[in-house]
């Protein structure tokens, strides 16, 4: 795992791979993601400096065409589930997140996963994990009906807010009759389950 010294000396090749490779819109998403990550570091005692390096990497292959997102999977010998041949768009959060170890040598699990899944959730989602998907929902350029409250959760409880995002996912998802993604079950049923065990131990005390 890089020492944060090692992770700051990337940020500037991160930045300009954004500019290259991003839509105008999708920039402006990752600094908004940028600066309510390091907004939300400085009240969770979080290394800013890895969140930097998620911010700027969880969307960086966002906007790539569906052919080259699976031309780039097969080049990194990703395995590329039926779910994904599908949806191509679902691969570029694995890519940035292969694409961080193959091109700076990273190999920090929290900065790994919390790319690789942040669209989704993952049941093995640290703090940081958590923070980039809190982020990535309730930046200041997100607009729907709930934002408000989240963003002040996110501020109180990472763990409420971030259940709460996944939560929002799965609404939005049924009433919109989109997919919902196996991680995203997954990292629901996992919450779901400790909460049930805390509660049945508060109950027989």
């Amino acid at each position: 795992m890089p020492k944060s010294s090692t992770r700051k000396n990337i940020i500037p090749e991160l930045e300009e791979l954004v500019r290259r490779l991003v839509l105008p819109e999708r920039f402006n998403h990752i600094r908004g993601v940028l600066e309510f990550s390091l907004a939300l570091s400085k009240v969770h005692s979080l290394d800013p400096i890895r969140l930097q390096v998620m911010a700027l990497a969880h969307d960086l292959f966002r906007d790539l065409p569906a052919d080259k997102l699976i031309r780039m999977a097969r080049a990194y010998s990703l395995r590329v589930p039926e779910l994904y041949r599908k949806h191509p768009i679902l691969l570029h959060g694995p890519l940035a997140s292969t694409f961080l170890t193959r091109r700076f040598k990273i190999r920090d699990r929290e900065i790994l996963l919390g790319v690789k899944y942040h669209t989704s959730g993952h049941p093995k989602l640290g703090p940081y994990g958590k923070v980039l998907v809190i982020s990535d929902s309730v930046e200041f350029g997100r607009d729907y009906e709930s934002v408000e409250e989240l963003r002040r959760l996110a501020f109180t409880s990472l763990e409420l807010a971030y259940s709460e995002v996944i939560r929002n996912k799965i609404i939005y998802a049924v009433k919109n009759d989109l997919l919902l993604l196996p991680e995203t079950l997954k990292t629901w049923n996992s919450m779901m389950e400790v909460g049930r065990y805390e509660n049945e131990a508060v109950e027989y005390e």
